[in-house]
């Protein structure tokens, strides 16, 4: 077995190389002249099978991507697993308005094109598990979460939304912990109304958990609500930290601290999903 990584997830993919205790291989990229990408994976792996480890974020890293799976396959790997840290374009998984195309299967077909297994970790709807043809594995990341918060004391695990009240009560039950979720509304494609149910936090540590931060405007909105109402500290934790427009600025300076796993890597980045995804990668191996 052998790892290959894109450019945006080499960070984790030597994590997972030294869990899978695996080599790395190198790839060349270049761009030609026109700006197409053009990559080689480097090194002998006719026959082996071959872990490719890439996020979707953005276009640019979904063709490389692609074109990193494709290489393995036209060039003599045996299996191809394909291992998207943070799977971009999830949150299109049915069609809200008319016109509208379904990202989720598009994504998802197009990688299932090129690898032999698919493993995600935390997709943000697992609606897009539908359009699966090879059994989508969607890693849920629990235990790097309970070490890291283990010795905080903390009271309540929330959820800034209803989407994700199971996640917050798993990690709350490790914790010794309770746990709820702020009602949060979308009035229109502007308007959200977020409310925070009759529950006294006065002097309370709370960990602010959601699957992603993109814009972070939802959990700056909580963080300051659930200090109005008493909070001593608030810890904020998400799976997956997209940070757009820098807003984790605003987001540290409002709460104890900011706790974001490597999918993508970044400052935040303080706990890995490196052990949990080989072991994904084992049982795909194994056929368990």
């Amino acid at each position: 077995m052998k790892i290959i990584s894109s450019s945006s997830s080499r960070e984790l993919s030597l994590k997972i190389a030294v869990e899978l205790k695996c080599d790395l291989l190198d790839i060349e990229r270049k761009r030609f002249p026109d700006g197409e990408m053009y990559i080689r994976i480097l090194g002998d792996f006719r026959g082996e099978d071959i872990v490719a480890v890439g996020n979707t974020r953005n276009d640019a890293e979904i063709i490389e991507f692609l074109l990193m799976l494709n290489a393995a396959k036209e060039n003599g790997a045996g299996r191809v697993i394909a291992v998207i840290p943070y799977f971009g374009y999830a949150r299109q998984h049915m069609i809200y308005k008319s016109g509208e195309p379904i990202s989720s299967m598009v994504m998802l077909k197009s990688v299932e094109n090129f690898c032999d297994s698919l493993i995600v970790v935390e997709i943000h709807d697992l609606g897009t598990a539908r359009f699966s043809r090879k059994g989508l594995r969607n890693v849920k990341i629990v235990k790097p979460l309970v070490d890291y918060y283990s010795d905080k004391k903390i009271d309540y695990v929330v959820s800034p939304d209803d989407g994700g009240l199971e996640r917050a009560r798993e990690l709350s039950g490790f914790l010794n912990a309770k746990s709820f979720n702020i009602d949060k509304k979308r009035i229109d494609s502007r308007t959200v109304t977020m409310t925070v149910p009759d529950i006294d936090v006065t002097g309370k540590n709370i960990v602010l958990l959601d699957d992603m931060i993109s814009t972070g405007g939802t959990i700056i909105k909580a963080t300051n609500m659930l200090k109005e109402r008493g909070a001593d500290k608030v810890y904020v934790s998400a799976i997956h930290g997209i940070f757009a427009n820098g807003s984790y600025n605003e987001i540290s300076s409002i709460t104890q601290d900011i706790v974001i796993t490597d999918t993508i890597f970044g400052k935040w980045s303080k706990i890995t999903v490196a052990r949990e995804v080989a072991e994904a990668v084992r049982g795909v191996i194994n056929g368990a």
